[in-house]
C-alpha cells in the first residue's frame, strides 16, 4: 500500500477579495486534521506556510499535545503533523520516502475550474496504486497557478448544494471519508 499524505497550504491562498495572500494558522486546525488523519491511515499531514511565525505557532501547537501525557491517543494523532515552508519540501520528501514521486491531488469547492478532475472512484483506485498528496486549501482557496500545477483535483463536496463554504476540518473528514472509509483498519 502506498503512503497518503496531506498537506494543509498556507499560501498562495486567495482572500475573499481575491487578493493572493499567505494566511494565519488556526489552532483548531491542527489537532482536528490531525485526529482525521491519524482515523483514515495519513502517514503524515503537513502543515504549511512561508512564515517563520506561523510555523513557530504550529510547532507549539502541536508540540503541546505531543508532551500531554493524559491524551495519548492525541498524541499519536499529533505525531502525523510535520511543519514545513512549502510544498515543494513536502513533495521531496515523499518522493525521497516513497521511492517515487507522490500524485498530486488538490480541493477545491469551485465546481468551475477548468482542470483535469478525477472522480471518487477513480480517486480511490489512484491512492491504492501510487503514494498521493492532498493539498487542502485555507482562506477563500488555493489560487489559480497552484490548483493548475495538480496531477488532478477532486470532486467538490456538495458543488450542487447552493452553499458550499465548509470548515476545511470538515472538508479533510468527509474527502478522507470518501477515498477511504472502511476499507482499511486505518495503520496506513
Amino acid at each position: 500500500m502506498h503512503g497518503l499524505y496531506v498537506a494543509l497550504l498556507h499560501f498562495p491562498m486567495r482572500d475573499r477579495k481575491g487578493r493572493v495572500v499567505a494566511t494565519a494558522i488556526t489552532s483548531i486546525d491542527i489537532p482536528d486534521i490531525a485526529r482525521t488523519a491519524r482515523t483514515y491511515g495519513v502517514k503524515r499531514y503537513f502543515v504549511v506556510t512561508p512564515l517563520p511565525s506561523q510555523r513557530v505557532i504550529a510547532e507549539r501547537l502541536r508540540d503541546f499535545w505531543l508532551e500531554e501525557e493524559d491524551w495519548p491517543t492525541r498524541r499519536e494523532a499529533l505525531a502525523l503533523v510535520a511543519v514545513r515552508e512549502d510544498l515543494e519540501g513536502c513533495y521531496e520528501e515523499i518522493a525521497r520516502e516513497e521511492g517515487e514521486e507522490p500524485l498530486l491531488l488538490g480541493t477545491t469547492a469551485r465546481a468551475d475550474v477548468p482542470y483535469p478532475r478525477l472522480s471518487w472512484e477513480e480517486a480511490r483506485k489512484a491512492i491504492r496504486e501510487r503514494p498521493t498528496l492532498i493539498l487542502f486549501g485555507t482562506g477563500h482557496g488555493m489560487t489559480e497557478e497552484l490548483l493548475s500545477a495538480c496531477d488532478a483535483l477532486l470532486p467538490p463536496v456538495r458543488a450542487k448544494a447552493g452553499y458550499n463554504h465548509l470548515s476545511v476540518r470538515a472538508a479533510v473528514a468527509i474527502i478522507l471519508d470518501r477515498l477511504k472509509g472502511e476499507d482499511d483498519d486505518g495503520n496506513g
